[in-house]
């Protein structure tokens, strides 16, 4: 008896092998932001570079209008002031010189050669806000008079306050008076005390004054020795504070007591400087 043998084979198909896929994502949100942040950037160094070039040329046309226009010049932290000319009469032996300040041009009359120089500068402190003066230049009188040696005084309701020896001030209307050997950018440089010897400057002393409150009147400085009036310069006040000096040269010969006086309209002192000139 034969036996049936049956064999069954499974054939599986091995499953073949697959490769992963790839896919990429684009970050839109942060590309935006790129290409916006770098959109700014050049938008910002375009403005900065058309500024730089307005300025340019705003400095250029200002530079042609103050060339063109010399009396007109205006000044961001100053107000532009006007000089105003001053009158020196004294005896023969020394020649005036008037210096104009780079702000303004001044108007001179010719007078005839005087002892005792007086260079007068008007100049204005620096107020809060700039402004601009307009005012013509008044010429000196021909017939202005040396005042006389009588001692002046301080007004009746004067603050007076010794600021240094043989210096005094009415506080109400004098901020600064001291005598120096010259005036730096509006300025005082090397004050000097009560007693100079002639080694100590050259050839001539400046007095500096700086006036508050004045506006609109006229004040003068008055240099005297041994009591003798040696010039006298009348000045126009222009601004609520206002600093200006005097320039006087001193012969080898004048040794000795020098004061200047500055005085009012009313003819009261504002301030005084005694000082005595010592040989070398």
């Amino acid at each position: 008896m034969s036996q049936k043998i049956v064999i069954t084979a499974s054939m599986n198909k091995a499953a073949a092998e697959t490769l992963p896929s790839v896919t990429y994502q684009w970050h839109w949100r942060r590309i935006a932001t790129a290409m916006l942040f770098v959109c700014v950037l050049l938008v910002v160094l375009v403005y900065s570079l058309m500024g730089s070039v307005n300025a340019e040329q705003n400095d250029l046309s200002t530079d042609n209008m103050r060339q063109t226009s010399p009396q007109l010049k205006v000044e961001e932290a100053e107000p532009v002031i006007v000089e105003q000319s001053s009158t020196t009469l004294a005896s023969d032996d020394d020649v005036i010189e008037v210096s104009e300040p780079p702000i303004v041009s001044t108007s001179d009359t010719d007078l005839p050669p005087m002892q005792g120089v007086n260079i007068v500068k008007d100049e204005p402190s620096v107020l809060s806000e700039p402004q601009i003066e307009s005012q013509e230049i008044a010429e000196p009188s021909a017939d202005t008079q040396l005042p006389s040696s009588n001692q002046e005084s301080f007004a009746e309701t004067a603050h007076i306050a010794s600021v240094a020896i043989g210096a005094k001030i009415d506080t109400d209307k004098v901020s600064r008076a001291v005598l120096t050997r010259k005036v730096v950018e509006r300025e005082p440089v090397n004050v000097f005390k009560a007693d100079i010897r002639l080694t100590e400057f050259t050839d001539t002393l400046t007095f500096f004054s700086e006036l508050k409150n004045l506006q609109g009147q006229s004040i003068r400085h008055i240099w005297r020795y041994d009591d003798q009036v040696m010039a006298s310069i009348e000045l126009k006040v222009t601004t609520p504070r206002y600093r200006t000096y005097s320039n006087k040269h001193i012969l080898p010969e004048q040794i000795g007591y020098w004061r200047v006086d500055v005085v009012d309209e009313q003819e009261h002192l504002l301030a005084q400087k005694e000082f005595r000139i010592l040989a070398d």
